[in-house]
């Protein structure tokens, strides 16, 4: 048997590129499939950017997009089999869609497909090449591409999270570039669609970027004021109104959220339509928990981006850090974590310690894998516990990023 074995290993590892090679194939051709057959597809997603951005270029009053019995029905004009509402999108998210807004709904939708898939393949390449993957490394980064769950829900939904995910890694190359200019308009830009970087204020902030975060609100606010004829004040004014009562929503504490702030109320707070079934019903224990842990993130982060001024690692410490304490993650959400699990591999393939890879491994597939965590099965009582796989993989690869941070700095001195 050890013969055997020995014999059926060397045979892999000869023909290891094949084997990777020809399972990258094959989920590829499973991919195409997936973006076709989903390609004109009615979701809620992209049928809330379309019915924003069609409804601006019909000079429709942006505030009303708050008043969710009114959007709902002029989605339906649209896309009449689908209910979605605008939530708390910020007003100049509306401006995502605005090029298509001039086609029908599946033409819109097929147009968006396409420019997704096109930049999704620009941005693995550039990764590729900028992490100078090479000989089996590469197939096994587009076998992880692949096999990322949140990236098909992106293409099923329509989302706009494959272009923020292209987003991030324009702004971290001009960080790791020193180019200030490029990082803050990066960062305004995407702040002002989704306002996904809201976190990395903080982080040009305790880096002392400071042209970093001029070049950002300027960008910000030119895009604002340029927008204002079409899109006006009092959009803003409701939207403030609309974040703040959204925060205390109740329905914040279902699963689908994979959040600290979905974890602590999901587990401690009684809600007769969102959350019958908690472990025990102590909201105020489920506040401070929820804000004790969002407060502990956010500063031991800052404190290391203060302290390391010029580490690739730090960029992505932010995006995982911005992703858990939001309080609306969701599955396609996850999507922008690709990027720091690539900084993840490329410094674990040169610090090499199978303990680590064993956990990068474990903490990716939690992310990774189409898991039916809200399923009603486990939402009551103690099962919830097992209701936030993807919260506990990104909590992971924090404390991996921290880890590698250290042993990076031990290593310098």
């Amino acid at each position: 048997m050890p013969v055997i074995s020995k014999h059926l290993t060397e045979k892999l590892l000869k023909n290891r590129n094949k084997i990777l090679w020809g399972t990258a194939i094959i989920l590829a051709a499973y991919f195409i499939f997936f973006v076709v057959a989903n390609a004109s597809r009615s979701t809620h997603g992209f049928a809330t950017y379309y019915t924003a951005s069609k409804l601006l270029a019909e000079g429709e009053d942006v505030s009303r997009f708050y008043d969710d019995d009114w959007f709902s029905s002029n989605v339906k004009r649209f896309v009449p089999e689908v209910y979605e509402i605008y939530n708390v999108n910020m007003p100049t998210t509306s401006l995502i869609m605005l090029p298509l807004a001039k086609f029908e709904y599946s033409t819109a939708r097929i147009i968006w497909t396409i420019f997704n898939f096109i930049i999704l393949f620009v941005a693995v390449l550039f990764l590729i090449r900028i992490f100078n993957y090479k000989e089996f490394w590469v197939p096994l980064i587009i076998i992880l591409f692949l096999s990322y769950h949140p990236l098909y829900v992106n293409f099923l939904l329509g989302q706009a999270y494959i272009l923020i995910f292209c987003l991030l890694i324009v702004a971290w190359y001009a960080y790791v570039s020193e180019n200030e200019k490029l990082l803050g308009v990066t960062i305004g830009l995407i702040f002002i669609l989704k306002s996904t970087s809201f976190i990395f204020w903080l982080f040009l902030l305790m880096q002392r970027r400071w042209r970093s975060l001029v070049w950002g609100f300027a960008a910000m606010l030119i895009i604002i004021i340029l927008s204002l004829p079409w899109i006006g004040f009092d959009a803003w004014q409701t939207y403030a109104g609309k974040i703040k009562d959204f925060v205390s929503n109740p329905s914040l504490s279902v699963s689908a959220y994979q959040t600290i702030h979905s974890f602590f109320h999901h587990l401690t707070t009684f809600n007769k339509e969102w959350n019958p079934e908690p472990l025990f019903n102590l909201p105020l224990l489920g506040n401070l928990l929820s804000i004790f842990s969002v407060i502990i993130i956010a500063t031991v982060s800052s404190l290391i981006a203060f302290k390391q001024n010029k580490s690739k690692m730090t960029f992505g410490i932010f995006v995982i850090a911005g992703l858990i304490i939001s309080p609306v993650s969701l599955n396609y959400h996850y999507t922008i974590l690709l990027l720091p699990i690539l900084m993840l591999v490329s410094w674990i393939r040169n610090n090499p310690s199978i303990l680590l890879w064993i956990l990068l491994l474990i903490f990716v597939a939690l992310i990774a894998a189409d898991t039916p965590y809200s399923s009603p099965r486990i939402s009551g009582g103690g099962w919830a516990i097992l209701a936030y796989p993807k919260l506990y993989g990104a909590i992971g690869l924090l404390g991996l990023s921290f880890w590698a941070l250290y042993r990076s700095e031990v290593n310098e001195n």
